[in-house]
């Protein structure tokens, strides 16, 4: 399992130019929405040592150019125009490969990271565990956003663009007519941000295609409930995250439904600050030992926060460790 922090490619943070598409789209429109900008793409693109810096310059382009510039394109843009996945000319010029996080299902988006908000993760990222089920229980790649003063502010608004547009993901983020931007990567995602570090409550969500949520809720992670959800969610493998968000959805199924789909639910949240054995709701928490060495003795030491625990000795008798990693900058 790993941990990649992503890093943000644009110096001065997104341009304020960039812009998620403003209308609803549906999924199965995206493909001829954005058939301009795949041209626009293949048409342009070079490959080599420098493709994160092309993606940026054609997004910039792309959002900055005058609307007869885009209309050049739509109207030549084959009606077959293939997508980033068939463009064999565009995957032998190392287009593909920099895209990395292959839609990802769990992120971290927290604002700071000083001991206590370590301590704290290190307890959420426990809390995701099948507890029997060792090594293989979360996702074969955890992605944290960075900067981490990006994070701030409503994480659901910013979301998408923190996901593939700061570090661009051309599998994922694509570019309307109008120069805004669509994504492709409407999977259930689980988010966890400041609010998860001191409460408990996973930020469970969908997006729509222009980068609005479309369903969330705050749902308690500290829980053997949703541990079987868990198994082996990673990159290609969406299943257990939304099997997750529909088990959550059941607990709400009494509720009126005209109600606004915009209201985050929530469930119950804990005091993370206690000791992980006060508010783990399960008696598998007394497998700690064996999953994070040293974590509890850290906990007893720090009054419920295990202050300079080490994030890698997780699953560190497991032959799987958690392993950090940066994602390359360019």
């Amino acid at each position: 399992m790993s941990l990649k922090r992503s890093h943000s490619q644009w110096p001065e943070g997104i341009p304020p130019f960039i812009r998620q598409h403003e209308e609803p789209v549906n999924w199965d429109d995206i493909g001829a929405a954005t058939r301009a900008w795949r041209y626009f793409v293949r048409e342009r693109w070079v490959g080599g040592d420098t493709a994160d810096q092309q993606k940026r310059d054609l997004i910039e382009q792309w959002a900055t150019a005058d609307q007869e510039f885009r209309d050049s394109y739509q109207s030549r843009a084959p009606e077959d125009e293939p997508s980033f996945f068939e463009g064999a000319e565009l995957r032998d010029k190392s287009f593909i490969e920099s895209d990395v996080d292959g839609f990802c299902m769990v992120y971290i988006c927290i604002t700071e990271l000083n001991e206590e908000k370590q301590a704290l993760l290190a307890k959420c990222i426990m809390g995701l565990f099948p507890w029997e089920g060792g090594w293989e229980f979360l996702a074969s790649e955890i992605v944290m956003f960075l900067p981490l003063e990006g994070n701030q502010g409503d994480i659901l608004d910013t979301f998408k663009l923190q996901q593939s547009v700061a570090r661009p993901d051309f599998l994922d983020m694509h570019m309307a007519l109008d120069g805004s931007v669509i994504f492709r990567d409407c999977y259930a995602k689980l988010i966890i941000d400041d609010r998860t570090l001191e409460t408990g409550l996973g930020l469970w969500v969908e997006f729509d295609p222009n980068g609005i949520y479309e369903t969330a809720f705050r749902a308690q992670i500290m829980s053997p409930d949703m541990a079987d959800c868990y198994w082996e969610i990673g990159p290609g493998n969406q299943t257990g995250i939304e099997f997750a968000l529909e088990y959550i959805r059941s607990g709400y199924s009494d509720l009126d439904e005209d109600r606004d789909p915009k209201i985050i639910l929530e469930d119950e949240s804990v005091d993370m600050r206690k000791p992980l054995v006060e508010i783990y709701r399960g008696e598998e928490v007394d497998l700690a030992d064996e999953h994070a060495p040293g974590f509890r003795e850290a906990e007893e030491e720090g009054n419920g926060l295990a202050i300079g625990f080490d994030l890698r000795r997780i699953l560190a008798n497991d032959g799987g460790p958690l392993i950090i990693t940066d994602r390359e900058r360019s």
